[in-house]
């Protein structure tokens, strides 16, 4: 288990991470999503004990992270920048993560070769974004960790290769009790790979929930009022992330209860009302708009 409590950090002055507080359980995988420059790799860093908070404390299976070797050691962190040493091939890395990491499985290793399909020999910096990403999660899964923390782990991955890092991960969670952490800017990846996700705004945790909950405590409803006076009456009465007119329909994206939130619409007795599924990346952009991180209308 991952525990942070009232972590802080800060650059130059400006506050990267502001009093985080979360809990990541073993084997699950947890989703980091947020605006840019809202301080996820910075927390990514503190977790991985790259960074000391400033404040606070970050804790594996109730051990502290920064410069204890004997949990490093079972921690892999993926930058969103693959880094290997200069003029190096996945064969010579790989002696370097066996000699640092003692989890390391030169059985895994060569057992990943039928999926990664790469040239062992051949130098990394000769290899196309992709294939070093790919390189990246050979080297890391072959070191078995207990915990694998990724910033923006499949960019540059193509659809096949996306779907097989999938399927690896879920196996590692559900054979090895691995416990993720990912940090991604696709929320639809992000969608198909969480149990639980956080979103960061500003260096605060806005929201930090099961991902089935977070769905199903957000609604998206479609209503054609009979009186335009009732949709007044509604925006007083319930937390409504946003709301639009289309024609003599309305839309609004609202938290709370289904229930009493269907309950408070039906009173009125709409002409029409409809309850639509929101995707994870609506949910980000309503919740980011209600902190203030709106989207602005362009004219050009």
């Amino acid at each position: 288990m991952i525990e942070v409590r009232s972590v802080n950090k800060g650059f130059l002055g400006e506050k990267a991470v502001d009093n985080i507080s979360l809990t990541v359980h073993k084997g699950t995988i947890f989703g980091l999503l947020g605006s840019n420059g809202a301080g996820k790799t910075t927390l990514l860093k503190i977790l991985a004990g790259i960074y000391s908070p400033e404040t606070g404390t970050v804790k594996v299976d109730g051990v502290a992270v920064y410069e204890r070797r004997e949990i490093k050691e079972r921690i892999i962190f993926m930058p969103d920048s693959p880094y290997f040493f200069p003029q190096s091939s996945i064969m010579q890395m790989a002696g370097f993560y066996r000699s640092i990491y003692p989890g390391w499985s030169q059985q895994r290793f060569e057992e990943l070769a039928s999926i990664f399909r790469l040239d062992t020999k051949r130098k990394l910096s000769r290899f196309s974004k992709g294939m070093q990403r790919q390189a990246s999660f050979w080297l890391g899964l072959s070191c078995m960790p207990d915990v694998l923390i990724m910033d923006e782990p499949i960019d540059g991955l193509d659809p096949v290769m996306r779907r097989q890092i999938k399927n690896l991960l879920f196996q590692e969670v559900a054979e090895r009790q691995l416990t993720v952490i990912i940090s991604s800017h696709n929320l639809r990846e992000i969608e198909d790979l969480c149990d639980h996700v956080g979103i960061m705004h500003g260096g605060k945790m806005l929201v930090q929930k099961d991902l089935d909950d977070l769905k199903a405590d957000t609604h998206k409803i479609q209503v054609a009022f009979r009186d335009e006076r009732h949709e007044m009456v509604l925006s007083a009465k319930l937390q409504i992330l946003h709301q639009e007119r289309r024609g003599s329909v309305n839309l609004f994206i609202v938290k709370g209860d289904r229930d009493r939130i269907t309950e408070a619409f039906r009173v009125y007795e709409p002409y029409v009302i409809d309850l639509l599924p929101l995707t994870l990346e609506e949910i980000f952009i309503y919740e980011m708009g209600d902190a203030g991180y709106d989207l602005q209308p362009i004219l050009l």
